[in-house]
């Protein structure tokens, strides 16, 4: 969602403003006189604290690598504090005394999209060195280089007067924010994405913690990493491998436009569900959590992940992922099996709803077809004879330089002990 839309209208943008004035005035120069902790590291779960993605990983990951490290997720949700608490690992429920200080004495904090600053967190951590492993690579321009492109109705904000404003308001309120560090994938995704998109002193190539898909997690944490992924699903797995059956994961673009995700119609629907029944397989179905139109979903081989489920353990369960321009495409590369792609003729995602840095089809190693009825014989045919894995390996290598992402925590942590950031004794 691009923050031409999700800053609000004037009201909110004038309350957003007001509220920031007083954290220049109050919190910074508090927060700036406040001694900093350097192995004190906090993680900041993306939107309202959800345990998802790069942050959940790093953080589960970071215990066995950094021993000296006080390592605290930070999370607006109570039952995710409670989630991780209960797992014997440390988290504080935002905003609330204890969380506030300890933002205001940690030296690190580690975050994986733009809204991390909110509630005054961005004063609070004014002088904390901020790690951004951002939460997807795929073809679409993101942060200021989306902003000068805003596509659809919003289109005027990309108005350079309108952007001049805004990137000052942006930079009052945090969220333009230079960061220590911005994680990359690839020197093509450093170069060509990362760099020209954030502010940074740092663009180290890294690789993403949520692509290990918790595979190298033991014990509790292994056990703590699937504990929010759709036990619905998850409870199934194993019954579903002895009966031979093939998972397809269906995980659409979310669309600001609001138009119906991927002509998942009645008719589709029904078609799919047949497919299912006859090919043996079950249709695990994510949509965005802001998604609103799939609610009709029903059949006897289709499964809806919870909202807020955590889907990357269930990747290498999956046979094949469907989607159409969503970055988990890029993640799925590691897991090496068919892609197909849904772009119906005439697409108009590009204009109404989000811009886009490269050509879609030079990002989308496998079949692209315009409807369901074409997408599901070319499943059939995929799983029978995938031609495009070559395909696949090319594009794993210029978006990931092939590097092992189990070891994409591991080379964080070591880049940040590189420069002092924090140290591996306890204090």
């Amino acid at each position: 969602m691009s923050a031409a839309r999700s800053i609000g209208g004037p009201a909110r943008s004038l309350f957003t403003l007001l509220a920031s004035a007083l954290g220049w005035a109050l919190v910074v120069p508090v927060a700036w006189l406040v001694p900093k902790r350097r192995n004190w590291i906090a993680v900041i779960g993306r939107q309202d604290g959800q345990f998802l993605d790069n942050a959940k990983y790093f953080f589960l990951q970071a215990h066995a690598l950094a021993p000296g490290a006080r390592l605290v997720f930070v999370s607006e949700r109570a039952g995710v504090v409670a989630l991780i608490t209960g797992a014997g690992r440390e988290a504080l429920c935002f905003p609330g005394v204890r969380s506030a200080w300890f933002l205001m004495r940690c030296g690190t904090v580690v975050v994986d999209e733009a809204s991390w600053y909110r509630r005054m967190r961005y004063f609070l951590l004014i002088r904390a060195r901020v790690v951004q492993l951002w939460h997807g690579v795929g073809c679409k321009w993101i942060e200021i280089q989306q902003w000068r492109r805003e596509a659809g109705a919003f289109g005027w904000a990309s108005h350079p007067v309108v952007l001049a404003a805004r990137l000052l308001f942006y930079r009052l309120i945090g969220r333009r924010a230079r960061y220590a560090m911005v994680a990359t994938t690839s020197a093509f995704y450093r170069d060509e994405v990362f760099e020209p998109a954030f502010l940074a002193s740092h663009y180290p190539v890294t690789g993403y913690p949520r692509n290990d898909f918790a595979l190298s997690l033991e014990g509790p944490d292994r056990e703590l990493a699937w504990r929010n992924v759709d036990r619905s699903i998850s409870s199934k797995l194993a019954g579903w491998a002895l009966e031979g059956k093939k998972l397809v994961l269906v995980a659409p673009t979310f669309r600001d436009s609001g138009t119906l995700p991927m002509h998942l119609d009645a008719l589709a629907l029904e078609s799919i569900d047949a497919f299912g029944e006859t090919h043996g397989v079950e249709f695990l179905f994510k949509f965005h959590p802001s998604e609103r139109n799939a609610d009709q979903i029903r059949g006897r081989h289709f499964h809806v992940c919870s909202r807020d489920s955590d889907v990357y353990p269930l990747l290498p369960h999956a046979s094949a992922l469907v989607t159409d321009y969503s970055s988990i495409s890029m993640d799925f590369l590691w897991v090496d099996k068919p892609l197909l792609f849904l772009v119906p003729e005439n697409d108009d995602y590009a204009s109404s709803d989000r811009g886009l840095q490269f050509e879609p089809r030079t990002m989308m190693p496998g079949p692209i077809v315009s409807s369901w009825p074409l997408l599901l014989p070319a499943l059939l045919d995929a799983w029978s004879n995938d031609g495009h894995v070559a395909e696949r390996a090319a594009l794993r290598r210029q978006a990931f330089d092939d590097l092992p992402q189990s070891q994409a925590t591991s080379r964080i942590i070591a880049f940040a002990r590189a420069k002092r950031w924090f140290c591996p004794r306890s204090q």
